[in-house]
């Protein structure tokens, strides 16, 4: 009594039949609920309905289960041992010589690598033995949650008429809405989701857990349904970022020129394919101008929560290990070490790690004004103390797309729609922009988040994009207002559209420069002019290029306890 429902993997049609790792649908709900293994403690294997709580976790310790114990592979270590045990039986390994190309199948099959990507250009083996210098370290770094606040949690109500509406926190909203309907076997037209205020993401709000569970549910029980995770289980079962085994080797002269350099990368993907390591790869070496080069990323599977995005995925790793042998480097050849990173630079025109040829990025330029701060000169004084630098590169090839609605109210004011999930006060600086073209206070703009029945298709809130696309969106929607509201000032005073202008909020005749309305004062006559005016604009950039970050930090080590305190911090 009080039980409503149960759903397992056999509640999503797209589980038949082996599984298909270009299938991102089928892997989702696969790590979603476990179907023949369950690959990692967290892996869910069922969901209950309940008329409450209690009821509901009563029911869950009589489902009885049966387990064969199998040998786990807990790291990449354990995973790429010879002999190792493979979590996917008929898993290949696929080749990538670029970032977003689907690979060459290498035939190498039952194991536990399920990608390499490789850069590789000039001759290694002549760099290295023209280097006066070569450091070679190893690295390893754990798997590390987000740890947003607020964990995850879904409702769902499937109506009658099978049409289906999700309420979720998420980074972004099409994308929970296209993969439920994937799994679901339903048209996305047919799913409607419902942005909710998040309480933070770094990534890992990206993926579904829930939302395809919950929606079963409410279409099993006729009514509305919803989990949230407890902490623990956003801990056992939500993607967190990668464990790595990394080697960098770098070789230089007797001028203190990079002569060469070989980066290894290996990245845990939890149970299924998907590490960040692209973004590594890409990434590591892309401070340095260097024409002998190596990069190796695999992306290897173990038994561990299949990993999400956190923080420019993948990409702090390899820098970390490249950033950490220039410095050593630079010690070792007596030289400061931003003085052998600008020695070093890669410019505008030379080849990132990928051989595409670098855009201007201001890479010598942030390191120079590092050189020259206050903080990097001001006196280090104790003992236990040091100061670290490092500069950071990322090629942000997002540019996935965004747009935005605005309706002009009759007082003056319009409200923003977007389908951009606010995690660090894009509403405000969307809606700036938007002000801004139009000639009017911030204050007069509402913006809205709103659902995936009410805005364009909006990509996922990451890439450090919204504030640049979902902004351009909007400002080219505020240019269409501009545009519309141009026609009817013409309408009024019975001239041509192309002789109004608009300039700092307000519409001037050419024919007439006495001929002057504002911008609030033309709202209040759109009603008598033709009608309210609504207007919708998109911008896809397809990605801006490369951004570069450096810093610089005074610590303090506690000798007894190894306890690190950071004194100052500066960022460029």
């Amino acid at each position: 009594p009080g039980v409503k429902a149960v759903v397992t993997s056999k509640d999503f049609p797209i589980i038949s039949g082996p599984l298909n790792f270009d299938n991102g649908s089928r892997v989702m709900a696969e790590n979603m609920l476990a179907t023949e293994k369950v690959l990692y403690k967290g892996h869910a294997i069922a969901a209950i309905a309940a008329t409450d709580a209690h009821i509901a976790e009563e029911a869950i310790g009589l489902i009885d289960v049966q387990y064969d114990v199998l040998e786990p592979v807990l790291t990449v270590h354990d995973a790429l041992k010879e002999g190792a045990p493979v979590l996917h039986e008929g898993l290949t390994t696929v080749f990538k010589v670029e970032r977003f190309g689907k690979g060459e199948d290498t035939g190498i099959k039952n194991t536990n690598i399920a990608s390499q990507i490789q850069f590789k250009r000039g001759d290694l083996d002549k760099g290295f033995k023209e280097a006066d210098l070569v450091i070679e370290r190893e690295f390893n770094t754990q798997t590390v949650h987000q740890g947003y606040i607020e964990p995850h949690s879904s409702t769902a109500s499937w109506s009658y008429d099978g049409r289906l509406t999700v309420w979720t926190s998420t980074q972004g909203i099409f994308g929970i809405r296209d993969a439920t309907a994937a799994i679901l076997g339903i048209p996305s037209s047919q799913v409607k989701v419902v942005a909710m205020e998040i309480g933070g993401g770094f990534g890992g709000k990206t993926l579904t857990y829930l939302d395809p569970v919950v929606a079963q549910l409410s279409k099993k029980t006729g009514k509305p349904v919803k989990i949230t995770m407890t902490r623990k289980e956003v801990f056992e079962g939500t993607g967190p970022t990668s464990g790595t085994y990394m080697r960098c080797k770098i070789g230089v002269d007797k001028n203190a020129h990079i002569t060469t350099a070989e980066l290894h990368l290996a990245f845990e993907s939890g149970a299924f394919p998907g590490s960040p390591v692209g973004g590594g790869a890409m990434s590591g070496l892309g401070p340095y101008k260097i024409e002998n080069i190596l990069i190796d990323g695999f992306d290897v599977v173990c038994n561990k929560q299949k990993v999400a995005a956190y923080r420019a995925p993948g990409q702090p790793q390899a820098a970390f290990a490249v950033e950490t042998v220039i410095d050593e480097l630079a010690e070792k050849l007596g030289l400061d070490p931003l003085e052998f990173r600008m020695m070093n630079a890669a410019h505008e025109g030379d080849r990132a790690p990928s051989g595409v040829p670098h855009l201007k990025y201001g890479n010598e330029e942030v390191e120079r004004v590092m050189k020259e701060h206050d903080h990097y000169n001001a006196p280090l004084e104790g003992p236990n103390r040091g100061r670290g630098v490092a500069v950071g590169y990322r090629l942000n090839g997002g540019g996935s797309g965004s747009a935005a609605t605005i309706n002009v109210n009759a007082n003056g004011t319009i409200n923003l729609l977007t389908g951009s999930m606010d995690i660090g006060g894009s509403r405000a600086a969307i809606a700036m922009q938007a002000a801004e073209v139009l000639g009017i206070s911030s204050d007069d703009v509402n913006p809205l988040v709103v659902d995936t029945d009410s805005v364009g298709w909006t990509g996922t809130t990451g890439g450090s994009r919204i504030t640049f696309d979902t902004g351009r969106a909007a400002i080219n929607t505020a240019r269409e207002v501009i545009k519309q509201m141009s026609d009817r000032a013409a309408l009024i005073w019975e001239v041509q559209a192309e002789d109004v202008e608009f300039n700092d909020g307000v519409f001037v005749c050419t024919k007439n420069t006495d001929d002057r309305i504002t911008f609030k004062e033309l709202c209040a006559k759109l009603m008598d002019t033709g009608g309210p005016v609504t207007c919708s604009g998109i911008d896809k950039q397809g990605g801006v290029g490369a951004q570069l970050a450096g810093h610089i930090v005074d610590v303090e080590v506690d000798p007894e306890t190894g306890k690190v305190d950071i004194l100052r911090y500066t960022t460029f």
